[in-house]
């Protein structure tokens, strides 16, 4: 099988095809995938079968420490040329039905979770929850990553075949997240964590109205701040010259508003970014605090195994020069049916019904993409 990874950025796109060599770590930690990645791009001899400069693509397990994939792609297309193939007709005949939209038990979880954050036991938990869709035909994958593109400009829209293998399975990642967690430019590092949000309104006036609130709550400041405190630590372990503004700001898409936070440093000489990706996932924004109950709590109380939903995607090339983000609003289509995933942070002050809301929001992104 010839491997695809594409990624839609706001300011370019990369799009690769094949596998050159896989990358096998010693183990999945940060420090041996970064040494096993560096140590791969330096044996390429600095270009690939088409004479341009290598890369690593990756993706990561929301699981840190499960496996990952990492592997230096055959060919390499970068281009500032945002633009996908034309969108396809719309007046289709595929039929679809989607299974698990209503989720009492959804509601159940955070009424226990918020249970666990009264009794002191944690501050915050995302739990997320998923859903099937079944469609009357073979989903077109090309279809669904330019609808994706189209109604997503400012987001990073993915597409990666999952393994096993990148040789043999036909099961496709797709999604359009609104979050970076590491951007490095010539060591100039970046990171945008987003928690609090809520669904964006339909009309104008009201829109900003429920954005004016978002930016005011204190319920979501108080979950932003968890994330951007988690992150602003980690970056000053690997980085200098750390700037973490005191107020986030509001983000959008074409659903949901956000508060977000843009976090910059200077990373140290001899530090690798994979190793800081590895250091910030997961993030609160995706697991919650303190990190071990969140994680026993989700473990817990969610029904699903998330796999590489609320994972990591992304590239490096030999310098150091890459961008990895959460895979979010995202879905893994096989055939004609499709997995979706969403999730919501749940803190003190949280509301079951409110939550279930935000999923259901979340989910659109996907589910309208699909036709």
């Amino acid at each position: 099988m010839n491997a695809r990874f594409d990624l839609t950025t706001p300011g370019y796109r990369l799009r690769t095809r094949g596998v050159a060599q896989r990358i096998h770590p010693e183990r999945w930690d940060g420090t041996s995938v970064a040494a096993a990645v560096e140590a791969a791009l330096a044996a390429a001899n600095g270009k690939t079968r088409e004479g341009k400069k290598p890369i690593v693509v990756g993706l990561v397990p929301f699981d840190a420490n499960a496996k990952a994939v990492f592997y230096i792609p055959e060919e390499v297309d970068f281009s500032t040329d945002r633009s996908v193939a034309s969108l396809p007709n719309d007046e289709q005949s595929n039929v679809f039905e989607v299974h698990g939209a209503e989720s009492p038990s959804y509601r159940e979880n955070v009424t226990e979770a918020l249970k666990r954050i009264q009794s002191g036991a944690l501050d915050k938990v995302v739990l997320a929850r998923s859903v099937t869709v079944d469609s009357s035909s073979p989903i077109d994958i090309d279809a669904v990553y330019a609808r994706l593109c189209a109604r997503n400009g400012s987001a990073y829209v993915y597409r990666a075949d999952l393994p096993d293998g990148l040789e043999q399975s036909s099961s496709v990642l797709l999604g359009a997240s609104p979050e970076l967690v590491l951007s490095c430019d010539q060591g100039k590092i970046r990171s945008t964590p987003l928690a609090g949000s809520t669904p964006r309104a339909a009309n104008a006036i009201a829109d900003e109205e429920v954005a004016r609130a978002l930016l005011n709550s204190k319920k979501d400041l108080a979950e932003h701040s968890l994330v951007v405190q988690a992150v602003g630590e980690t970056f000053r372990q690997f980085a200098d010259m750390v700037d973490v503004p005191g107020e986030p700001q509001l983000v959008q898409t074409p659903v949901i508003w956000h508060l977000g936070t843009y976090i910059t440093g200077m990373l140290r000489a001899n530090v690798s970014p994979i190793a800081l990706a590895y250091a910030l996932h997961p993030t609160p924004a995706v697991g919650g605090w303190p990190q071990a109950a969140a994680r026993e709590t989700i473990a817990e109380l969610e029904d699903f195994d998330r796999g590489f939903y609320a994972g990591l995607i992304g590239w490096m090339d030999e310098d150091g020069n890459g961008e990895w983000v959460l895979t979010l609003r995202c879905g893994i289509v096989n055939g004609s049916k499709a997995t979706v995933f969403a999730g919501a942070g749940i803190v003190a002050g949280s509301d079951p019904e409110t939550e279930h809301t935000e999923t259901r929001t979340k989910l659109q992104t996907f589910i309208n993409a699909l036709g």
